[in-house]
């Protein structure tokens, strides 16, 4: 049993560059690409394509690039998302000191907290809800139980 090549749509070593060009041309075409338009593009004969496609196994290499194609942009977007979660989640950290700095300075001075302070607060809980409804662990049902515990304690706070 032979082993599978890592990047099967890179040039092999008994594809000669014609073919290699003309394989190329069936690879960009994308998910309507035909034997016959690489071919036209390549500018070589309908049946040297075919001939070039079956020896080269065409179909099975731009499956292979289509599903590495289609596997980057999820694995990117997962990234993305992941980027996109740990800076909120660094953001509502940073707010939570600040707003907790706030609070304790209203204690002290025996003063009501500000209705700026309480809508950060609820900007700050939101935050960090959405930013573990990002993540997908075991962990993150404790953590929007405990944000679900915070929002109902500042709800009751701000309605009474």
């Amino acid at each position: 049993m032979s082993t599978p090549e890592p990047y099967p749509w890179v040039r092999r070593d008994t594809e000669r560059g014609q073919a290699y060009a003309a394989f190329r041309e069936y690879l960009t075409q994308g998910p309507r690409r035909t034997v016959i338009a690489a071919a036209k593009e390549a500018g070589i004969s309908s049946d040297s394509a075919y001939e070039l496609s079956k020896r080269h196994d065409w179909q099975a290499r731009a499956t292979a690039y289509d599903q590495h194609l289609a596997s980057a942009a999820t694995d990117g977007l997962a990234s993305q998302m992941a980027s996109a979660r740990d800076d909120n989640l660094a953001l509502a950290d940073k707010l939570r000191g600040h707003l907790s700095d706030r609070l304790d300075e209203c204690i002290a001075q025996r003063d009501d907290p500000t209705v700026r302070w309480s809508q950060a607060l609820a900007a700050m809980v939101r935050l960090e809800e959405h930013a573990f409804r990002l993540k997908d662990d075991p962990k993150a049902s404790a953590a929007r139980d405990r944000v679900q515990t915070l929002i109902e304690r500042f709800e009751r706070i701000t309605n009474t």
